[in-house]
């Protein structure tokens, strides 16, 4: 594994066809990074990889354990090494977040993989219920899910960015899921607002697909 790329598994327009069955089983998908985000066989959950350990938010956002005999039908990670961190100075809501990390990574064609760190003044995130055949499209199983508020809350986000290179691979600009801390309540987010944060982040040079 190149330490330069960020894996995936499937493509984004695959997974929104409905291709919500497993392709990968998780313990094989950890050997190509240690961060990263993604979900679990029939939308079981939304999953978060921070420190190489992998974490399945259920659909009321609560976390557990992951078996690495579990699959992955959509999953994106890499390595993130330990470096210095941006600290950034927010204050304000997911907008302002993503334009200040713009600022820090300059050119907006960069795929980035990267960890924000911070107490979060408020954070709203969801997550999935399991699914069963035949299945809904994804907007309909996302709208009927719920979203979760949470204040003053310590955690981290895992994020990505593509670039419009990356249309029908992964989703365009920056995707956030969200780890508590205490690692106790995670999900993808929909929302937030920030003050004082710890931005790092890696440099990749290519999107590659993960052979099941």
């Amino acid at each position: 594994m190149r330490k330069e790329e960020l894996y995936q598994v499937s493509t984004l327009a695959t997974f929104q066809n409905r291709g919500y069955d497993g392709q990968l089983s998780i313990r094989r998908m950890l050997e190509f990074g240690n961060t990263g985000f993604g979900t679990f066989h029939g939308l079981n959950g939304e999953m978060i990889v921070v420190g190489g350990v992998v974490y399945r938010a259920l659909g009321d956002c609560t976390l557990e354990a992951v078996k690495d005999s579990e699959t992955t039908p959509f999953a994106t990670l890499g390595f993130l090494g330990k470096k210095a961190p941006v600290v950034l100075d927010v204050y304000g809501n997911l907008t302002a977040l993503k334009e200040s990390l713009d600022d820090v990574i300059g050119d907006q064609q960069k795929l980035i993989l990267s960890q924000i760190s911070g107490v979060f003044e408020k954070i709203a995130i969801h997550s999935v219920w399991p699914q069963t055949k035949p299945y809904d499209e994804l907007k309909k199983i996302v709208d009927d899910q719920d979203i979760y508020i949470y204040e003053n809350i310590e955690g981290t986000l895992v994020g990505v960015h593509c670039p419009q290179s990356a249309e029908g691979f992964n989703v365009l600009g920056w995707h956030f899921h969200f780890i508590s801390e205490d690692r106790q309540i995670g999900g993808h987010v929909n929302g937030l607002f920030a003050h004082k944060i710890e931005f790092i982040y890696d440099e990749k040079e290519v999107l590659t697909i993960i052979e099941a």
